[in-house]
């Protein structure tokens, strides 16, 4: 549509006494269905034209109407201070249509060159540590992220940002070194090595003294000990192993495996920065940044055993990264939980004159769940992702072989839809928002569902197997004429509307909400419109909706990772 907002905008400047590209921004999408394809709101002229948003707008329709309308907008009406702008469905699909028919390859893929570098952090799980369902929201929306902003023509750096460093690190070495010795961590080895330090929390409850022998153990692996670093070397290289094989599973890639570890020998360059502009105060041996002025309370950047913290090694992340890359965003898709932790380190970066301060983006989230109890590797109650995968699968997999017991490859299928289940349901809202999983809800074939989009999608193949007569090159649109067709054409144009909104927001909901209403509208036709049967223009006109439909379906599902089976 956005030819469309050009045009629109070609009307009212002259009307308005304002330039195209400010009047092509205030042109918006209605939120109610019956109000036009597009709208402009006149409640920001009444001040400067003195009159009512009423009055404007009948006298600006009122002027566009002395001369004939451009062929692609059907008719322009005025209702309570709108101008509402009806779009010609036929003139919209053959300018459309075209393109969507005309390569295999992902619609509206922008051109790299001179593209803008943006990095983006997400997933970042902990080392020795399960890989839990609280894990899937930042890995998922990051990766989403990624690939629509590449789409998008920026040049993406994903960055995994792993928990491999820190005090954690000296309870799991204590706890190995009391009660894993005899451990053979060639098979499962995060889930014995979890075990181990959901133990130790829970023998430090009665044992304050394992909290000191953890703090000793981590200030030696700071130190360099080589038999400690051993320990924890053995410990990063089983669980990159096993994280690799789900990231697999997940489709997801990154670009660089840093953890907090790599930026280690930056800090006392960082040190010596923050000194000489006198940020940094010693409180009780620990170095500390006052940042009560802001609101933002104290930030610890070292403890008094001069051991580092995590917000330590953020701040040498955020300069190295600039230095390598000379970002024009960075992106940090982390929980909301760390919201104050971004604010600190937002602040410290403007506090220290970095350039980029005021490039680093926070992209929080809400939890997920399937049950109640907030989880916590503490306690041990924590859901692990690969499990829910495996549990997925297996019920995709009972559906199937009920309904249909003859189809090839319903493992792989299984796990496709599986997949599709649960990475659409973890965008199918906000991300702000909390989501709790049931599993008759996120594996359902009907209603708003990751398995309704691709079944949706197999539908649309199946007739395009069935349709043996080819596509005609010229194509009659005037056949449009089922209301079911029209607004189907009209929400195929809004494909990149909805990635820029994406980007806008760094919400893939966006994108998630115009491939369920696009394939509601498919469904709509398709349920309506008979195909197959019918005479050759109307037969080759639908199809070519049909086909139509598949390449956006197919290029948004594999914007957001979503599996895309041929059959189900």
């Amino acid at each position: 549509m956005r030819h469309h907002q050009n045009t629109i905008a070609s009307l009212l400047s002259p009307l308005l006494g304002l330039p195209h590209e400010d009047v092509a921004k205030l042109i918006e999408v209605p939120q109610k269905n019956g109000q036009g394809d597009l709208a402009l709101a006149c409640f920001s002229f009444a001040k400067t034209l003195k009159q009512s948003p009423q009055i404007i707008a009948q006298n600006l329709v009122q002027n566009i109407q002395k001369n004939p309308l451009p062929p692609e907008i059907e008719k322009v009406q005025c209702e309570s201070g709108y101008i509402n702008f009806f779009v010609n469905a036929s003139e919209l699909a053959k300018s459309i249509l075209p393109t969507l028919l005309s390569s295999d390859q992902p619609i509206g893929k922008k051109d790299p060159n001179n593209a803008k570098p943006i990095v983006i952090e997400f997933s970042s799980p902990n080392i020795a540590k399960p890989f839990s369902i609280g894990h899937l929201r930042s890995t998922n929306l990051g990766a989403c992220l990624s690939r629509i902003y590449m789409h998008q023509g920026w040049s993406v750096e994903r960055i995994n940002h792993l928990g491999d460093w820190g005090t954690q690190f000296g309870k799991l070495i204590t706890a190995y070194k009391l009660w894993g010795l005899d451990l053979d961590l060639s098979s499962e080895p995060i889930d014995k090595l979890f075990k181990l330090y959901v133990r130790f929390h829970k023998e430090e409850e009665s044992n304050p003294d394992l909290l000191d022998q953890a703090r000793q153990a981590f200030a030696k692996l700071e130190a360099g000990d080589q038999e400690t670093h051993k320990l924890w070397t053995m410990f990063c290289d089983f669980t990159k192993k096993e994280f690799q094989q789900l990231y697999a599973q997940l489709g997801v890639t990154f670009d660089h495996l840093w953890g907090e570890s790599f930026y280690m020998p930056h800090v006392p360059q960082l040190f010596e920065d923050l000194r000489s502009k006198h940020l940094v105060f010693q409180d009780q041996g620990a170095q500390i940044i006052d940042l009560k002025d802001h609101k933002l309370g104290v930030a610890v950047l070292q403890k008094g055993d001069e051991s580092s913290l995590y917000i330590t090694r953020d701040l040498a992340a955020a300069r190295y990264r600039f230095d390598t890359f000379d970002f024009e965003r960075m992106i940090y898709v982390v929980g909301s939980e760390q919201a104050h932790h971004f604010q600190q380190l937002f602040k410290i970066l403007e506090l220290m004159g970095a350039a980029f301060f005021d490039r680093c983006e926070y992209v929080n989230f809400g939890q997920i769940s399937f049950g109640k109890e907030k989880m916590s590797t503490r306690k041990g109650n924590v859901v692990f992702l690969k499990d829910v995968l495996s549990r997925a699968q297996e019920e995709v997999l009972k559906v199937i072989q009920s309904k249909n017991p003859d189809l090839k490859g319903q493992e792989d299928i299984a796990k496709q839809v599986a997949l599709g289940a649960l990475l659409y349901a973890d965008i199918s809202a906000r991300r702000i928002k909390n989501i709790k999983f049931d599993w008759d809800d996120i594996l359902s074939f009907e209603g708003e569902t990751g398995p309704y989009l691709q079944y949706s999608y197999v539908r649309m193949q199946s007739l395009i197997r069935k349709f043996d007569q080819g596509l005609s090159s010229e194509l009659n649109m005037d056949e449009l004429k089922e209301p079911e067709e029209i607004k189907l054409v009209k929400q195929l144009a809004w494909l990149e509307h909805a990635l820029e909104k994406v980007i806008e927001h760094n919400e893939p909901f966006f994108l998630g909400k115009y491939l369920m209403e696009t394939t509601q509208c498919f469904n709509k036709f398709y349920q309506k419109c008979r195909i197959l049967d019918q005479a050759a223009p109307t037969a080759h006109m639908r199809m070519s909706l049909v086909c139509a439909t598949a390449h956006v379906i197919k290029t948004g599902l594999d914007l957001l990772g979503i599996p895309t089976p041929e059959r189900m």
